[in-house]
């Protein structure tokens, strides 16, 4: 698998290691980057984390095989319609958001028949951003989970697979609808977590914060409008989920309430096998 030509919107942690990484792989003869701003631009040619660059949308995808949506949730549409007019016929058009069952809808129902959507998302970002931060090992042995819907073209679908497989990520397959779900409960709640952790500290409480605070609530360090276009878009999932975790919040204070002993050590170890489970993948 090789493709003549990229388009990578967005060359930022994540567009930016996506490009390192396909270079290095020899997955493409050429890339070409587009950002907003010249600086990055700059900085993405001279990392030679792409071949070319552009600050024009529109003519950036002419002529490409793929074409990767690296944008924020709240762009990924808007960029698609001004593109669309200028997509070869059979032109792959993927995403990386972290959001995907009205982006994938809608993005069939634009392209159509002429090109094909398949929506991904890595499972590889940080609380940090830019192409300064692009690695081409930021994808090794990470989740990357590809969508598919029943107007998938099984061609597109098998490359896309094939290409994420490729930059080394560990590959699932899931509906749009499964992944806002399970994406939901093991990363949105989270940033919500630790975005309430954090305002939780009191006064001089600060001065004596430490590895535990810090490990605790790092993620509440990321991008606000960023996370304010992920928790809107995936607004049922994670108000359920938000529920069910102030569930499990009052069921901890119940127990140390009531010296229910036995009860909160119980809670106690089924957090920490889940917790141990993840450490030793």
């Amino acid at each position: 698998m090789k493709f003549k030509q990229i388009t990578i919107i967005g060359v930022g942690l994540i567009g930016g290691s996506i490009g390192f990484a396909a270079k290095r792989k020899g997955l493409v003869s050429r890339i070409i980057g587009v950002t907003a701003h010249k600086n990055t631009l700059r900085k993405a040619m001279k990392r030679k984390a792409i071949d070319a660059g552009t600050l024009e949308v529109k003519e950036s995808v002419s002529g490409s095989d793929m074409v990767v949506l690296a944008t924020p949730v709240n762009r990924v549409l808007s960029t698609l319609k001004a593109i669309t007019p200028y997509l070869k016929e059979g032109c792959i058009v993927t995403d990386v958001a972290s959001v995907k069952e009205a982006i994938v809808r809608d993005s069939e129902r634009i392209l159509g028949k002429e090109a094909f959507f398949v929506g991904v998302h890595p499972m590889a970002g940080s609380e940090q951003r830019g192409i300064d931060k692009a690695s081409g090992d930021l994808f090794k042995r990470s989740p990357c989970i590809v969508t598919k819907t029943k107007y998938t073209d099984k061609k597109a679908l098998r490359l896309v697979l094939s290409f994420w497989k490729a930059l080394g990520s560990k590959v699932y397959l899931l509906s749009p609808a499964e992944h806002d779900k399970r994406i939901s409960n093991i990363s949105h709640l989270p940033h919500v977590v630790a975005s309430a952790l954090s305002l939780s500290a009191k006064g001089k409480s600060m001065d004596f914060a430490s590895t535990g605070f810090g490990d605790t609530t790092r993620i509440a360090a990321s991008d606000p409008d960023l996370w304010i276009s992920i928790l809107t878009a995936n607004r049922k999932n994670v108000v359920k989920d938000i529920e069910d975790y102030l569930d499990g919040l009052i069921d901890i204070r119940n127990s140390i309430l009531q010296n229910k002993d036995r009860k909160l050590k119980n809670i106690l170890i089924q957090a920490k096998k889940k917790r141990d489970r993840f450490s030793l993948r």
